[in-house]
């Protein structure tokens, strides 16, 4: 396992996607200015125009491993009932696909769409999100394949996403051949969502692709309770890692923490010692 970086953790870089290629180019730097050897470009919610062949050639110049995900948070309501709400998530999707073939990266996680505060998600409606949801990916997985781009999911298997529970969510990628789509397990979200990491690590372990991981606690604001520094929630990091193991998962642990440059640093140290410990 390696210790890949988010694109643009708050709080560290002082910024918000979207980014333009200059501002994406900073980022690359400093990550290899820090020793990363992995980032995740993205997530790309917004449109800007990227030059990925330019951004290509500052990531090899630093021989740093590449992904992109497709972060946008679509409104479920709306992706569920409304179709330029779909086209804007396939779109999205599209030229995250795109992306990757432009800078040479293998892999291409997706946001699931999310039920805002204000909806109520009721099983109609969930049902319908989830099909048309399914339907997207249907569209886009053949042309992840052509490019030899594999597609993997972000597992918000609980509301208000568009799955109820980790069972849901196992049906729902089950229904995609396994050499095409996976698994983007969020350690940090599944926790706080009350489900148990090594179930989820079970459930997954034919189809892990990456692992987002930050630190959290099970208070009920998710906002307030992930995405923390490693150390500063509840997560037994070390029990984590050897569910991984035991899986024979040997991918990316990327890093998605509000935290200051210090706190990623010494994030990141912390997983590369439990990994070295454990190897």
């Amino acid at each position: 396992m390696i210790v890949a970086l988010h694109e643009a953790p708050i709080d560290f870089f002082k910024t918000t996607p979207p980014h333009s290629n200059r501002k994406l180019e900073e980022l690359i730097r400093k990550a290899a200015s820090m020793n990363f050897g992995a980032v995740e470009i993205g997530p790309l919610q917004d449109y800007v125009s990227i030059d990925g062949k330019q951004l290509q050639v500052v990531l090899d110049s630093f021989k740093i491993a590449r992904s992109v995900h497709v972060g946008g948070l679509f409104n479920a309501k709306r992706f569920a009932l409304k179709d330029e709400e779909y086209t804007k998530a396939r779109e999205q999707i599209h030229r995250g696909i795109t992306l990757c073939r432009e800078i040479d990266s293998p892999l291409a996680s997706i946001h699931p769409p999310f039920f805002v505060s204000q909806d109520k998600a009721n099983e109609t409606l969930m049902s319908r999100a989830r099909q048309r949801f399914l339907e997207l990916v249907n569209e886009e997985v053949d042309f992840a394949t052509e490019n030899n781009i594999k597609l993997a999911v972000e597992s918000f298997c609980y509301c208000p996403f568009i799955f109820k529970d980790l069972q849901d969510f196992c049906r729902f990628i089950s229904q995609f051949p396994v050499q095409k789509v996976g698994v983007l397990l969020d350690a940090g979200h599944v926790y706080q969502a009350g489900i148990d990491l090594s179930e989820a690590v079970n459930a997954f372990s034919c189809r892990l692709m990456n692992v987002h991981v930050h630190d959290a606690t099970l208070e009920r604001d998710y906002q307030r309770a992930t995405h923390l520094p490693i150390g500063k929630g509840t997560i037994n990091f070390s029990t984590l890692i050897d569910c991984l193991r035991n899986v024979h998962y040997d991918g990316w642990l990327t890093l998605e923490i509000r935290a200051t440059e210090d706190e990623v640093i010494r994030s990141k140290e912390v997983l590369e010692q439990l990994i070295t410990s454990k190897s």
